[in-house]
């Protein structure tokens, strides 16, 4: 028995052996295998692409693993001083404001640049300006030529959200460059004719564009280079003033190419370990064009970084041979260097063919081909939004204040709340944001709006029928289980960015509680009042009217109030959409690691927060008391 066992136990070990990742492979007698490298993953495909190249470089040649850290660009050089982040492939210096003080006194190391001939500015498609026969596209504005000739266009670029105004996608909220492109918004006096709408993040942005390219449309927005988008749609330049670097951050002139450098954390460039490693990224230089050929590469043929990244090599080999040096395209075209076997144990044994590209192609042509359905309930949308902020901005402050400590007073019972609601109001017009707070409001009262006119019957309906319950409740239980950002997605692709999409995902997101404690509420009345309803001879309509919606009053309160809490949590978020007011001020600190402007612009959405949940359970409180009456 003891023999058995023994033998049983050696043949796992063997089999373990055979079965354990890296188990097929032997490594070479001089190989030797060192740390990780963590590399930089600002979000953008030109970014990644240099990791993979850089990345598959350190693992072949110079023995390294790697992986990637994801982020915001200034959360990401935060990292890069912090030695949390090794490598960062791809630094825009110009976007952040801080990056030559740093690098002035020591908290990171420059090891070279990765390219500096990249164009930026305001783009336009081509065939705004000279048509598309293939598309049946006419010239819409053959004479401009310039950013200043857009002053001529307002009704082209028309802003879905003030029609009276045209739109400029600016850059991103925190990127040093959206301040130069605002100051030449101001500087050139597009702000009496146009909206200089800041999207929230670099995918909205490239949504935004790529999506009115899809459709034909005319659209003005900044963008840089090299990116896919460019690598794919054909978009201009708009021409400026000639460079002045005395004048061009104020917008006065043409933008500098940017120099795009590659940086390494203190902490890993001074390790003696890496010097190898290090003196190979000081040598790895590239251009906007051949990264735009790598990233058309992958556009027309779909495979992941890496698989471009051994493309690019194999296609710029003599270029690469500079960076690593004859023995380096050794070790890249060795035989040894195959893919080692994973264990099954490992990783999951099989994939689904799941092709997205085409899912994400056949959303796109389905909102193309209903963009006059979705674009109507944009422009109602917006419209409501409009309405609900007009009359914010029209109340006086003092007026306001009043109704908060009368609405405070009375949901309370107690005047000292109704002071002290008051006072912390006072605070988000005291730091220089009622004009935001008005623009936040108007979001979420829409949403709650909207949330509550769909929720509501759609509750009453669950609780008519246990087979209806049973096809809602996963429906429900996934819409408050996703990860909020999956709403913005839709609600990008089907209404464009702004304050009408951001109703459309906060809807989405908020109108759950509503329907289950409308649900909840129904079902718990007592069937013996419903019984005692029947025999009075009340019919359906006046039982629901009548009996069951008073007596579910309290569960439906609830609802509301959680409702509205919710539409509040969303604002942030909807931020990244191009939705501004207060979202959007805690986005921009959060970009520019601003903590006070964080901080505050934070409070200012907490108070808002406790106001209208206290306002909200008071009146619920009010509702369940009437009940009992």
């Amino acid at each position: 028995m003891m023999k058995r066992k023994i033998g049983a136990l050696l043949a796992f070990v063997l089999l373990a052996g055979f079965l354990l990742p890296g188990s097929g492979k032997v490594a070479a007698a001089d190989e030797v295998r060192k740390g990780e490298v963590v590399f930089a993953d600002a979000g953008w495909d030109s970014n990644r692409f240099h990791n993979a190249v850089a990345g598959t470089i350190a693992e072949k040649v110079y023995g390294y693993t790697w992986t990637e850290m994801a982020g915001s660009t200034p959360i990401l050089h935060e990292g890069l001083l912090k030695g949390e982040i090794d490598v960062h492939m791809e630094v825009w210096t110009d976007n952040i404001a801080t990056y030559k003080n740093d690098l002035a006194k020591g908290k990171l190391m420059e090891l070279g640049t990765n390219f500096d001939d990249d164009d930026q500015g305001f783009y336009v498609p081509r065939y705004v300006i000279e048509g598309d026969k293939e598309r049946g596209i006419e010239p819409l504005a053959p004479d401009l030529r310039t950013v200043k000739d857009l002053l001529k266009y307002k009704d082209l670029f028309r802003d879905p959200e003030n029609p009276s105004k045209g739109r400029i996608y600016g850059a991103i909220p925190g990127w040093a460059i959206d301040t130069i492109m605002h100051n030449k918004f101001l500087a050139y006096g597009f702000d009496q004719d146009f909206i200089y709408f800041r999207p929230g993040s670099d995918a909205a942005l490239s949504a935004a564009l790529s999506s009115a390219y899809e459709k034909g449309e005319p659209v003005v927005g900044y963008y840089w280079e090299p990116t896919w988008l460019m690598g794919k749609y054909d978009f201009v330049l708009l021409e400026d003033e000639p460079f002045n670097p005395d004048t061009y951050e104020q917008g006065l002139t043409a933008l500098p190419a940017v120099n795009v450098t590659i940086a390494a954390s203190n902490d890993f460039g001074k390790d003696p370990a890496n010097k190898e490693l290090i003196t190979f990224l000081s040598k790895y230089r590239t251009s906007s064009k051949l990264t735009s050929e790598a990233l058309a590469y992958m556009q027309d043929t779909g495979p992941d970084y890496r698989t471009a990244a051994l493309w690019f090599i194999e296609e710029n080999k003599e270029l690469v041979r500079e960076w690593v040096g004859d023995d380096g395209i050794a070790k890249l075209e060795g035989e040894d260097q195959e893919e080692e076997k994973k264990s099954f144990f490992a990783g999951f044994p099989f994939r689904l063919p799941l092709d997205v590209d085409k899912f994400d192609s056949s959303v796109r042509q389905f909102a193309s081909s209903t963009e006059g359905f979705f674009g109507a309930i944009r422009n109602f949308l917006n419209s409501v939004i409009s309405g609900i902020e007009f009359v914010l901005d029209a109340i006086p402050w003092f007026i306001m204040l009043t109704l908060v400590f009368f609405l405070g007073w009375r949901s309370s019972g107690s005047i000292g709340k109704g002071i002290l609601y008051v006072l912390l109001l006072s605070f988000i017009g005291a730091v220089g944001l009622w004009e935001m707070m008005n623009e936040t409001l108007s979001i979420v009262i829409t949403s709650v709006i909207v949330s509550l006119a769909l929720g509501f019957p759609i509750g009453i309906l669950v609780s008519t029928s246990e087979t209806v319950e049973r096809f809602v409740k996963p429906v429900l239980d996934t819409m408050q289980t996703m990860p909020v950002f999956v709403y913005l997605i839709p609600a990008l692709l089907f209404f464009g960015l702004g304050k009408a999409p951001a109703v459309i995902a906060t809807t989405i997101y908020a109108i759950v509680p509503i329907i289950r404690m409308t649900t909840l509420g129904i079902n718990q009345i007592d069937k013996e009042i419903l019984e005692a309803a029947k025999a009075y001879g009340a019919t359906y309509m006046q039982a629901l009217v009548k009996v069951k919606i008073p007596q579910a009053m309290p569960a439906i309160m609830t609802g509301v109030n959680q409702t509205i809490m919710m539409a509040v949590s969303m604002v942030v978020t909807t931020s990244m959409i191009g939705a501004s007011g207060l979202g959007m001020e805690v986005l921009t600190s959060v970009n520019r690691i601003e903590m006070g402007r964080g901080l505050v612009s934070g409070a200012s959405v907490v108070i808002l927060a406790v106001i209208l949940d206290r306002f909200s359970q008071g009146l619920a409180k009010r509702k369940g008391g009437e009940k009992h009456e």
